[in-house]
């Protein structure tokens, strides 16, 4: 593949959410980020332009995981 279909093909489009720990289930893969618990916290929420900041640092960091090729698990699609 070209270079520019390279980086057109890894390109991350994240999104944040708060999420109740209490309904999620737990399961046998982790995914150890410590740059996103620095980013994200109860503040980011409060405003628009913060929240946009954190997506950007997300984003960030998923695609230097992404082409690192650490955790391919969690960059495929699921299969049901």
């Amino acid at each position: 593949m070209s270079k520019k279909r390279v980086t057109k093909r890894s390109k991350v489009k994240p999104f944040i959410k708060t999420a109740n720990f209490n309904h999620l289930m737990p399961t046998r893969y982790t995914l150890d980020m410590d740059t996103l618990k620095g980013a994200l916290t109860a503040d980011t929420f409060k405003e628009p332009t913060q929240r946009e900041e954190a997506k950007k640092s997300v984003k960030k960091a998923f695609e230097e995981r992404y082409q690192t090729g650490k955790n391919k698990w969690f960059f495929t699609p699921l299969r049901f």
